[in-house]
């Protein structure tokens, strides 16, 4: 095999030699001592003597340049041992455009910085400031900022959902109205009346609204959500109520008609449908869709579930606070003997019953005479005699809630007696609103067609509403 003619070794050592080692950076690689005479030179290091008496040195690397260190020291070991890299000269125009470039990064840290610091001016805020940016950020509610859970009951206007806003992950309550329904009904100015009136209540005690707002079909309405169920379901599930059961009800609801009353609203439409229980066990009242707010001539009203309905109102008289207060003795009635005190197959059989004979209870096994006694006395057909026509402080100071501590009762520290019924939320409780049944479908499907006329979607106008915000408060200022 042929490899070609042999060169000389001598002739290709001055190449090689100018290829690996230049002869620039040949100082840099030579050592200040030449390893002669270092080897010659006494060694200055520790020694130690062996059992035998001969003298033994400890053998050392030689040392090394410090040029040689800071040029192949890696740039954390040059920040250990505080070692500076050899400076190197820079040409003007590499000075003028560092600089240039360290002043741009100046300006950057400095904006950012004011960034960060206008920020934390933000977070700091004054409330007014906090309600109107939490206003905009609600302004724009719509169906699709709701998660749609599963269906909580079905009412006369359509379908109460149990919903989760988007934004917060907080669960409410959201009542779907069918516009068409509503205008079937004729009760376009219940449904917008009960829009109002909540928009400016707020109360531990009442199913306190959120947010409102409306599509081309639809009315939604957001509320607290209550998992209890309500009242009727708990009736058909325990018949009975024990005294004390029956007492806790009726004190809650009389400090959320305390509250309606100082702001001059009457309900109108109390009875078990209506009252719901929240995840402690403590009733709330619901459906404020014939609640008005008290005039001197409401004779033509008569609004209001028969059998829970006063007799003024029944006999088209002017009414005011007592019709509550009537409706209460009929639950107390009902809890405790199991039945309403007027019983009929239409509103004109309980209105012939009422004006036929007083209802007067006798003491029940198991219930106090108190009992019996605030049953009779809230019953009076004539409302002048009738307990708690001067006010709700007159029931309250009845010997029958001797025992009842309201503060505690208002801050919910009482324990309830339905606590137990009322603290899983895995339990379906079917909430009916209503037990209408529509059967007017051709007239629903020619409302349904009216709704695309801007005239009716009108009849609609301002049921947006958001809550700002707003907690609960006892107080609040009188409605006009």
């Amino acid at each position: 095999m042929n490899i070609g003619p042999r060169r000389n070794i001598k002739e290709m050592l001055p190449i090689h030699q100018n290829f690996i080692e230049p002869h620039n950076y040949q100082p840099l690689f030579k050592s200040p001592v030449s390893t002669r005479s270092r080897q010659q030179r006494p060694s200055k290091l520790p020694s130690f003597k062996m059992p035998s008496g001969q003298q033994v040195s400890i053998a050392v690397s030689p040392p090394v340049s410090p040029q040689w260190r800071t040029r192949n020291m890696s740039r954390a070991e040059s920040r250990m041992f505080n070692v500076s890299p050899p400076q190197v000269p820079q040409s003007p125009k590499y000075v003028i455009q560092m600089s240039i470039f360290n002043e741009n990064l100046l300006q950057k840290a400095l904006q950012r910085k004011n960034n960060e610091t206008g920020i934390k001016k933000q977070l700091v805020q004054t409330p007014e400031k906090m309600l109107h940016q939490q206003s905009l950020i609600r302004e724009d509610l719509n169906k699709g900022s709701f998660k749609f859970l599963f269906v909580l009951g079905k009412g006369g206007f359509g379908k109460v959902w149990r919903v989760e806003l988007c934004k917060t992950r907080k669960q409410y309550a959201m009542k779907e109205m069918s516009k068409a329904r509503i205008l079937s009904k004729k009760s376009v100015h219940s449904v917008m009346n009960e829009k109002i009136l909540l928009s400016k209540l707020r109360h531990s005690f009442i199913a306190n609204i959120h947010f409102a707002f409306q599509d081309r079909d639809h009315l939604h309405l957001v509320m607290d959500l209550l998992t209890g169920g309500d009242l009727r379901y708990h009736i058909g599930v325990n018949r009975r109520f024990t005294e004390w059961q029956t007492k806790f009800v009726i004190a809650c609801l009389l400090l959320s008609l305390e509250y309606l009353q100082n702001n001059n609203i009457i309900h109108r439409d109390i009875k078990p449908e209506n009252v719901v229980f929240d995840k402690k066990g403590y009733p709330r009242l619901t459906d404020f869709g014939i609640a008005r707010v008290l005039k001197p001539e409401n004779s033509q009203e008569t609004s209001g579930t028969p059998g829970y309905m006063a007799p003024e109102v029944m006999c088209r008289q002017n009414h005011g606070i007592g019709v509550d207060h009537f409706a209460l003795g009929v639950m107390i009635h009902e809890f405790m003997l199991g039945k309403r005190p007027y019983i009929g197959r239409s509103r004109k059989e309980i209105k012939e019953m009422m004006l036929t004979k007083q209802v007067n209870i006798k003491r029940q096994d198991g219930w106090s005479s108190e009992s019996a006694d605030i049953c009779n006395q809230l019953l009076q057909r004539k409302q002048q005699y009738r307990l708690g026509f001067d006010g709700v402080q007159s029931i309250k100071k009845h010997p029958w809630f001797q025992h009842i501590n309201w503060q505690s009762l208002i801050d919910k520290t009482m324990p309830s007696p339905f606590s137990e019924l009322a603290s899983s939320e895995d339990k379906d409780f079917k909430r009916q609103i209503s037990s209408d049944h529509d059967s007017e479908d051709s007239l629903i499907q020619e409302n349904a067609g009216a709704l695309r006329r801007d005239s009716i979607q009108d009849m609609f106008k301002d049921y947006e509403y958001n809550d700002h915000g707003v907690t609960g408060s006892t107080n609040s200022t009188q409605i006009q």
